[in-house]
């Protein structure tokens, strides 16, 4: 058929040789099925319509240009060849971030997208009424909780008096007798040691030897048996006579020095040198040193010079305090300090280790030999005063008792007066907190937003002694109710964060099983604690939720 023209626009050509069409077109003509491997060429201008066509199999290797127009590709497609992101990494490390930033700043609990941090810095984020044998311990950034239960020390002592004060019982030595103490467990204990003030001579007698310590540490059931209290110093035996020193006090290994004596009457008397220095005659005797700061520990200060115009019959020097100087004569001032009346005594320091604050260790005010002026006045009012000789027959006054101060001082011995004795003090909780014992520690309820249904958990811990087996000594659940907790989570323990502190984890918690809500809470336990051999530290938790 050379030549043959078909003309039926209508016909359906069910066969046709490609091979044999060799030119003209077949206007809208319909193809029903052409095999791919019979297109050699290429189809210009042509418009293939696969209307809600269904292509099985599609060689990627083919597509070299043009778009596929809202083409539906499967999930299983496109995942297979791509890297799933896995954020629980990401998460650890912003909540490590996170506690670092809050242990720098000592921030309390706070509240970050789907996520509450916690560093324990103040028991804001925590369920008291839920929790148990909780043990805040720390200072600074380095706070944490632990399992501690509370005890009541036996004591074993034999003080002069005791008493209590608030959550606090302590116990009085205040003889001159040795005493002893002892309590059953370790721990920390507050101590005051007062030595004997020193007798006023002509001038005032310096104070005792003033020390504290808020954190003698005792070892349970040794005993200390080196407490003693020092007396006051004696008055000399003439006007001449320089006052005794007082004795010292001592409790363990703290000891205070006793108090200098003040310089006699007559030629020139220095103070003796004590915890406070006695005051200097009035003849121009120097001050005694007394244990200031240049002598560590501070224990108390020099007494002061005294009078050298014998003229006006200048005043003694007071005796030195354990806040302050004894003071010395100043020309042309009023009162107690001119050149021509006794020197008030130095500063004593308040303490309220009974429970009261009181004065102790004040200087003795020194003495005057003519009738014009009076004697100094006594540190602190605790300290004896001055007497003078010719003024309305003043005798010096004696310290106030068992405050370690320097008694008064004056030109007649016989109506000087002797320091005070001193006083050593014990302070201690009358129950106290020891770690060693197993926690539940439980946070207070964090809002979610909506009801998440998986959850996140990451614990800084320390193992302080022992090593805690994770998923045994140390476990955790989670709630979004406030009240129902899940079963105990899988830790992992994820690196370390110091010596001895691990990194714990728990990903992607199943909470979908347990009641609903949006009260987010943690409960952390510890088990098979005990003292000195496995105690468990948390040092900061993170909940995160989705």
């Amino acid at each position: 058929m050379a030549q043959t023209k078909v003309t039926d626009d209508v016909r359906e050509v069910t066969e046709v040789d490609a091979a044999k069409i060799t030119t003209g077109t077949i206007p809208e003509a319909r193809i029903t099925s052409l095999a791919a491997s019979k297109l050699t060429g290429t189809v210009d201008n042509a418009r293939i319509s696969l209307d809600a066509a269904e292509i099985p199999n599609l060689d990627t290797a083919k597509i070299t240009s043009g778009t596929f127009a809202d083409a539906r590709i499967s999930e299983a497609s496109v995942t297979q060849h791509v890297t799933p992101f896995d954020p629980a990494q990401l998460e650890m490390n912003m909540a490590v971030l996170a506690f670092k930033v809050a242990s720098a700043n000592q921030l309390a609990k706070f509240s970050m997208v789907d996520q509450v941090i916690d560093e324990y810095q103040d028991a804001t984020g925590i369920d008291a009424s839920a929790s148990t044998n909780e043990f805040a311990q720390g200072t600074g950034t380095a706070k944490y909780y632990e399992g501690g239960a509370d005890t009541s020390p036996t004591i074993t002592q034999n003080a002069n008096t005791t008493g209590t004060e608030g959550d606090y019982t302590w116990y009085q030595w205040t003889s001159g007798s040795s005493g002893s103490f002892e309590s059953s467990v370790s721990g920390d204990v507050e101590v005051l040691v007062v030595a004997g003030g020193g007798a006023g001579g002509n001038a005032g007698g310096g104070a005792g030897g003033y020390r504290t310590d808020t954190s003698y540490a005792v070892t349970g059931g040794s005993a200390i048996t080196s407490i003693t209290v020092g007396a006051g110093g004696a008055v000399g035996g003439s006007n001449a006579a320089i006052g005794g020193t007082g004795g010292s006090s001592t409790f363990g290994t703290i000891t205070s020095a006793g108090g200098g004596g003040g310089g006699g009457y007559g030629t020139t008397y220095a103070g003796a040198a004590g915890g406070s220095g006695g005051g200097g005659n009035a003849s121009g005797g120097a001050g005694g040193a007394g244990n200031t700061p240049s002598t560590s520990p501070v224990q108390g200060y020099a007494g002061g010079a005294g009078g050298t115009d014998a003229s006006t019959w200048t005043g003694g020097g007071g005796g030195g305090g354990a806040a302050s100087v004894g003071l010395a004569p100043v020309p042309g001032a009023a009162g107690n300090h001119t050149t021509v009346g006794g020197n008030d005594g130095g500063a004593g320091i308040a303490n309220d280790i009974t429970g009261t604050s009181l004065f102790y260790a004040g200087g003795g005010g020194g003495g005057y030999d003519g009738a014009s002026n009076g004697g100094g006045t006594g540190g602190s009012g605790v300290g004896g005063n001055g007497g003078a000789n010719d003024h309305a027959d003043e005798s010096a006054t004696a310290a106030t008792a068992n405050r370690g101060s320097g008694g008064g001082g004056i030109s007649v011995y016989s109506r000087r007066t002797a320091g005070s004795a001193g006083v050593v003090v014990v302070r201690l909780l009358t129950t106290t907190t020891s770690s060693g014992s197993n926690l539940t520690l439980q946070s207070v309820a964090t809002t979610a937003e909506s009801a998440p249904t998986t959850a996140d958990l990451v614990m800084l811990i320390e193992d302080n002694e022992g090593t805690a087996t994770i998923n045994t000594d140390i476990k955790a659940k989670v709630s979004r109710d406030g009240s129902a907790f899940s079963g105990y989570v899988t830790l992992v323990d994820e690196g370390d964060w110091g010596t001895d502190k691990r990194i714990l984890v728990a990903r992607n918690i199943d909470i979908s099983g347990i009641a609903s809500g949006v009260a987010m809470k943690y409960k952390i336990e510890t088990f098979n604690q005990s003292a000195g051999s496995k105690e468990t530290r948390i040092h900061a938790t993170s909940l995160a939720w989705a």
